[in-house]
């Protein structure tokens, strides 16, 4: 009799454990089919792609940062041209980072000026995602007025003509499929209050200037110079409507150039 009752129980344990067992794996199943563990983490994986230009910029900034860097420490300017005789502390000369081109990135600006006025240089500097190296969108003397409408005014570094109060300057705009700054034109003027004549030995041309305003201008859109073919102030002004005409001169705040400044570059200070 007690074998028989051993017997009975041993079976009825076996049942039971059968069935907890089958219940387990029941619960397993539907948990992997109604967890949201597995979705959500391919949903981040995949909303995480377009976060991978934040590396870019931290490689911009890397970029940015070593350039000046190697301006302090050795001198060499970014087009790996010698920067001279110092003439002056280092940190006289400036830097900025900001979106002068309204390109959506972050362009660097060096004015260096520590050096003989014939080698003060004002860059354009953009990091090229691809090389991983920067290009120069633009590079003239250190008189540059920035717009926001991608006009850069650019001074000349000498004002040794007829001008007078006039300063000479050159005129470029951005050029997106080249991410480069071309040339508009050169601008320079005769004041009639110059004594003298040009170098040809002509008076001022006073039959040009119909406005009356006691300037001529030269306006010389193929990049040479040309004080052949003056134009009445109205002509000129209606140039320069043209290309900056309402746009706003961009405030930039610039930096000493210093190792303490260099190394807020992309942290936001």
């Amino acid at each position: 009799m007690k074998k028989i009752l051993i017997l009975i129980f041993s079976m009825a344990l076996c049942v039971t454990l059968a069935a907890c067992n089958n219940n387990q794996a029941v619960n397993i199943d539907d948990n992997s089919k109604n967890s949201p563990l597995p979705a959500s983490a391919t949903e981040t994986d995949t909303l995480a792609e377009p976060n991978k230009p934040v590396d870019n910029l931290d490689d911009m900034y890397n970029a940015y940062f070593t350039v000046l860097e190697n301006l302090i420490q050795n001198h060499i300017l970014p087009d790996g041209i010698d920067g001279g005789e110092q003439l002056c502390d280092m940190a006289e000369n400036k830097f900025a980072v900001y979106d002068v081109d309204s390109d959506g990135k972050e362009e660097l600006l060096l004015m260096y000026t520590t050096t003989y006025s014939g080698g003060w240089a004002g860059y354009v500097l953009d990091y090229d995602a691809e090389t991983k190296k920067l290009q120069t969108e633009l590079c003239e003397f250190t008189l540059l007025t920035f717009y926001d409408n991608g006009i850069i005014k650019a001074g000349w570094s000498h004002n040794q003509g007829l001008a007078g109060d006039f300063w000479p300057y050159s005129l470029y705009q951005y050029a997106p499929d080249s991410d480069s700054y071309v040339l508009v034109g050169m601008v320079d003027a005769w004041d009639k209050n110059y004594p003298g004549t040009d170098n040809q030995n002509n008076p001022f041309p006073s039959d040009i200037d119909k406005s009356g305003t006691g300037f001529v201008y030269y306006i010389m859109k193929d990049g040479r110079y040309d004080n052949t073919h003056p134009v009445d102030a109205s002509e000129y002004n209606e140039w320069v409507n043209a290309h900056i005409g309402d746009a706003s001169e961009i405030q930039i705040q610039y930096m000493d150039l210093t190792e303490e400044n260099i190394s807020k570059i992309g942290n936001g200070s």
